[in-house]
């Protein structure tokens, strides 16, 4: 699955949302609503949520990182069973803004509806959730 969302905002800005302020904009949970979502922006850095009686979920590690370009991680991404995900974050800066390009890829058991609620996922996310966090606050 392959996505794009043009952000207005520099690269930079953009960049900072996806990783250290993901906790401000990232709405979905696999557990309790209030979890914290953190994502360490380094080479094995873990993108997890975090319940506050101590438990919580790994979404995936980072797998590759090239500053703030790209980002590529692997893991559950929210979902449940035996799913594994392979997903990057690439930035390019465009006159006016910065264009975010989502690569999704998924294996393992998958229900039939999964590429049509994911899809519509990524756009919630990404060209809502994110749009609106880095535009209304830049």
């Amino acid at each position: 699955m392959e996505q794009e969302v043009f952000i207005k905002a520099e690269k930079e800005i953009v960049y900072e949302a996806l990783t250290v302020n993901i906790g401000n904009w990232w709405q979905y949970r696999v557990g309790k609503k209030e979890a914290k979502m953190r994502m360490e922006p380094k080479l094995g850095g873990l993108f997890t949520e975090e319940w506050n009686d101590g438990g919580g979920a790994v979404w995936g590690t980072i797998t590759y990182i090239k500053g703030n370009e790209e980002i590529r991680l692997n893991g559950m991404l929210g979902m449940k069973g035996a799913v594994n995900s392979a997903y990057t974050f690439a930035l390019e800066e465009q006159d006016g803004g910065t264009l975010l390009k989502l690569s999704h890829h998924a294996v393992g058991l998958l229900t039939e509806e999964w590429e049509q609620s994911h899809r519509e996922g990524w756009q919630e996310l990404l060209g809502k959730f994110l749009k609106d966090y880095v535009e209304k606050d830049h």
